[in-house]
């Protein structure tokens, strides 16, 4: 399965060169801490999969558009390394990636700073593409992820969040800006299969986030580059928390809700092993293999190419993926 983004990295070699180069050249500024800090969280080793459902998502509607594909890459790269630079200062988290995450390295200050300056500088180059459904899409999908942080912290060790509430978060945190990634692919071709590709980016992003939060408890923490069960010790509930404590006997129970209280000094294998006796790994991945079916089912009405075909293995992939 890694095969599939060895593959997909060279199918899009030139515009990912592209792409990395104007990351590092629109990140410079005359501010030193700024350049050092965005060059940091820039180059932490993530997979760029926002750029590249973008990109394929332009290619599978017209495969001969040339005009913005680089720029809007751009401005969804710079939207979501801002929004992790922020997500880390509110979680405390310190690592990501396998890496000391910038706050802990430069601090809260610069870490929510430099966020805000890839934020703005991401809607410079918003102005440049000069497409007003570009601007509409991205202006909606900031306010939406911001009121999803919003929600989250909310819900900070609030054990029994419902299931409706924590999908709702999944979406404004991270499946808006992979359905806003497609979208805008198919505004820069005809935008002809814009509600298609809208439709897979959603679904697609819903199934990447439930994956991570299966990951977070069944994963292996050397491949994840994170912290296991760092989302408990964060206070966040998760499907697998969500599942087992509406089919938990009474003490096993009041052993989770303890764990919310207390998450320094609890056993996490222990933990683990409940949300294993009551299936929450089946009945999460259950969740991603049904979001991974409606977003292959997005792009039915798209014509045939290898660009549609690497949006369908990227999905496939991502379903099982480790890391």
């Amino acid at each position: 399965m890694r095969m599939t983004i060895v593959s997909i990295n060279k199918l899009l070699s030139s515009e990912l060169e592209a792409l990395d180069s104007q990351l590092k050249a629109r990140s410079q500024t005359k501010v030193e801490m700024i350049n050092t800090l965005s060059d940091h969280i820039i180059s932490s080793g993530g997979k760029r999969l926002r750029p590249v459902v973008l990109m394929l998502s332009s290619y599978a509607s017209d495969p001969k558009v040339q005009e913005k594909v680089i720029d809007a890459s751009v401005v969804v790269e710079f939207i979501h390394s801002a929004t992790l630079l922020h997500d880390d200062v509110v979680d405390m988290s310190k690592i990501r990636h396998s890496k000391d995450t910038a706050n802990i390295i430069w601090g809260n200050k610069g870490a929510v700073l430099v966020g805000d300056f890839l934020y703005s500088r991401a809607f410079e180059i918003i102005v440049e593409i000069n497409k007003s459904l570009v601007y509409e899409t991205l202006a909606k999908t900031t306010n939406i992820i911001a009121q999803g942080e919003v929600l989250q912290l909310m819900n900070i060790g609030n054990i029994d969040l419902d299931e409706e509430m924590y999908l709702d978060i999944i979406y404004r945190k991270t499946a808006i800006l992979f359905e806003a990634s497609a979208k805008i692919g198919s505004i820069l071709s005809d935008g002809k299969y814009s509600e298609n590709l809208a439709s897979f980016g959603l679904h697609f992003g819903k199934a990447y986030q439930l994956r991570n939060d299966y990951l977070d408890y069944f994963g292996d923490s050397e491949k994840t580059g994170k912290n296991a069960i760092e989302d408990l010790y964060e206070g966040k509930a998760t499907m697998p928390v969500i599942h087992s404590l509406r089919n938990a006997s009474k003490s096993d129970e009041n052993f989770l809700r303890e764990s919310y209280v207390n998450a320094e000094n609890i056993d996490g294998q222990t933990f683990i092993k409940i949300l294993r006796k009551y299936k929450s790994d089946k009945y999460i991945q259950e969740k991603i293999n049904k979001e991974t079916r409606l977003a292959i089912s997005s792009l039915d009405d798209l014509n045939s190419s290898q660009y549609k075909d690497s949006l369908i293995r990227l999905a496939e992939f991502c379903q099982q993926r480790t890391s």
